[in-house]
């Protein structure tokens, strides 16, 4: 084979490899990051409480929060589903609006309204932290 076909082929499979880096870079991405916004974060967790789907709730939590719900809260006030149901008032949530969200560094401050089906509006405020790539809910 002449030395300029080498050239070529390689250039073709180093072009290939990039391209290959790339995908597989991209895919772990939104593998690891499902949520890209803490407004989102806000939006999947009520969505999540409302819809009864507390395993979903529970993982947008910062896990000191999970543990405190566990020993403190849950023995009284039925843990993350007791939350939920009062923050949703039981499932009646409609919408949830991001209406600002601050970003410094690892850290936001979200605000955002609760609407509900009885047409009640609640203004909310929430802090929120980066664990392992992604935004999670702080206490």
């Amino acid at each position: 084979m002449p030395d300029s076909e080498w050239r070529g082929i390689r250039w073709l499979l180093a072009i290939s490899g990039f391209m290959l880096v790339a995908v597989l870079a991209f895919a772990i991405l939104t593998g690891v990051v499902p949520y890209g916004s803490p407004g989102e974060v806000i939006k999947t967790f009520y969505s999540a409480c409302n819809s009864g789907d507390y395993s979903l709730a529970g993982k947008l939590l910062v896990p000191e929060a999970n543990q405190f719900l566990d020993r403190h809260v849950g023995a009284v006030e039925e843990g993350l589903p007791g939350i939920c149901a009062a923050e949703t008032r039981q499932g009646r949530l409609q919408k949830v609006e991001i209406l600002h969200q601050e970003l410094r560094g690892e850290i936001a401050r979200v605000r955002y309204m609760l609407y509900y089906a009885d047409g009640d509006a609640i203004e909310e405020s929430q802090g929120l932290v980066i664990k392992h790539w992604v935004w999670k809910i702080a206490p």
